[in-house]
């Protein structure tokens, strides 16, 4: 008995050994079939990579080691977004377009903002907001008397009104400005995907303790505040059928669908703040940052600038200064020159995170299902495969004019690329346009001190999920003759 007690006993001592052996095997050729990737520790696996004020230049050199990243044939598989620390909190539990997982509702909201709200009609509707308010920016800058003028925060405060006027129609005074940007600029830097809990979901406690759970439902409570009072003054004025300035604005076309219906889903107060949350977020930091960047550039680069400003000032010379805009299609080179700075400076150098919807082959690698893909827009944008000398500002490589802002050419995705595309972005380029061409057409520019253009720094810092220059832009404007005459 004990003889066939010890054979049965060595005999599952060798199934066990053979079952884990198999499974080892299995295993090994399933993880042989997973993307390849760098040395990982327990716990944090390869997270430490990514410790850095630079996180898409790191996750370049690790491209380049570990192979290429094909997306653009698998759009579909992730379309989606994986759920976010930030977009529960800010974003009304993912309500809003940016961060709404794929689907019915997804599908649904980003059409009511293409066709209701963003659409080409909508943007050109919005023609006299960005001219009154780029003329407030050309006013601001004349009043400086020659001494230097912090370019970030003139650009900031005239994106910031385009955006307010254009989405609430004329009603966000200074008051309310003043509590909602410092709220939204937080939300920008706290969007990025990279919170404790977003990572390490055991770990999200880690978030009450570091005060980050904390700082996001603080700046909810502002933005609530703001846009609630926004939304009270709307309201009213439709009670006293005195809302005539506000029949084309996205607040009030959204307020009377909420009232109104026909919108596939519950559509309420909350669904509002969220969506009118990402057109500011987006046409705020979008505008202002790439119109600084543009500036930044062409003072680095100084025969851009003068080629720049003898096309503006030729195009504009003649035409009635209340429509320039209209003339905007005339400034090939000038153009040229914001496509080629969203390429060496794109506002999302990481585009927000995609999840995978189901397990799918990319290229000769499984991606399972629930993993959360990042799309590096910055590496793309400087890839040598794509681009000749990747990293020198040349404008005139955009002259083919091929290159467009709808991501159909996967080597330029300033916007995003596919399903998850900005559906903001030709309101932010018009705007964007708009205030490169006047500051350019009204004022020559000097660096302040005698510093000489090479002396220019360009560094970038990633703050969430948006890359900043690190320290402001300061220029000194001296008005051309152009200016005299208004």
């Amino acid at each position: 008995m004990e003889l066939n007690t010890l054979i049965a006993a060595l005999l599952l001592g060798l199934l066990i050994s053979l079952l884990t052996i198999l499974a080892s095997i299995a295993e090994s050729k399933k993880w042989r079939r997973r993307p390849p990737g760098p040395r990982g520790f327990p716990l944090v696996g390869s997270i430490h990579h990514l410790l850095t004020s630079q996180p898409q230049a790191a996750l370049r050199d690790l491209a380049e080691r570990h192979g290429p990243e094909v997306l653009q044939a698998s759009d579909l598989s992730f379309a989606s977004r994986p759920s976010l620390l930030a977009g529960e909190i800010i974003c009304y539990g993912n309500a809003d377009v940016a961060f709404a997982p794929y689907g019915a509702y997804w599908r649904t909201s980003r059409k009511l903002c293409v066709l209701e709200l963003l659409s080409p009609s909508k943007t050109r509707q919005f023609a006299p907001i960005r001219d009154r308010e780029t003329m407030a920016l050309v006013a601001e800058v004349r009043s400086s008397g020659g001494a230097a003028v912090n370019l970030h925060r003139l650009l900031v405060s005239c994106a910031s009104s385009i955006t307010a006027m254009a989405a609430f129609g004329d009603r966000c005074s200074g008051e309310l400005m003043e509590q909602f940007l410092p709220a939204v600029s937080f939300v920008i830097s706290s969007i990025s995907g990279f919170c404790f809990s977003d990572l390490f979901p055991s770990l999200r406690f880690l978030d009450v303790v570091t005060g980050t759970k904390r700082r996001l439902w603080r700046a909810r409570r502002q933005l609530d505040g703001v846009l609630d009072k926004i939304i009270a003054e709307n309201e009213a004025r439709r009670k006293a059928k005195d809302d005539s300035d506000g029949n084309g604005d996205p607040l009030s076309a959204m307020l009377r669908i909420r009232d109104e219906g026909g919108f596939e889903f519950p559509f309420d107060t909350t669904n509002i703040k969220a969506i009118i949350l990402d057109l500011f977020t987006g046409g705020t930091e979008t505008v202002s940052s790439i119109a600084e960047w543009v500036m930044a550039e062409l003072m680095k680069n100084p025969d851009a600038m003068v080629k720049s400003q003898e096309e503006v000032r030729q195009a504009f010379r003649d035409a009635d200064s209340r429509d320039h805009e209209s003339q905007i299609e005339e400034l090939r080179y000038t153009r040229m020159v914001i496509k080629e700075t969203l390429r060496l400076h794109p506002p999302l150098p990481l585009l927000l995170p995609r999840l995978c919807q189901k397990t799918c082959t990319v290229g000769a690698f499984e991606v399972a299902m629930g993993t959360r893909v990042i799309i590096n827009a910055w590496a793309i944008a400087r890839s040598t495969e794509y681009w000749s000398d990747a990293d020198e500002f040349r404008p005139e490589r955009f002259a083919d004019g091929v290159a467009d802002y709808k991501g159909t050419r996967f080597e330029f995705l300033p916007f995003g690329h596919g399903r998850r595309m900005c559906p903001g972005s030709g309101f932010a380029i018009a705007s964007l346009e708009l205030m490169v061409a006047r500051l350019l057409y009204y004022f020559d520019w000097s660096l302040p001190n005698g510093m000489r253009p090479e002396e220019l720094d360009m560094d970038t810092t990633v703050v969430g999920a948006a890359a900043r220059r690190t320290n402001n832009l300061l220029l000194v404007a001296s008005p051309y003759e152009a200016l005299m005459e208004i």
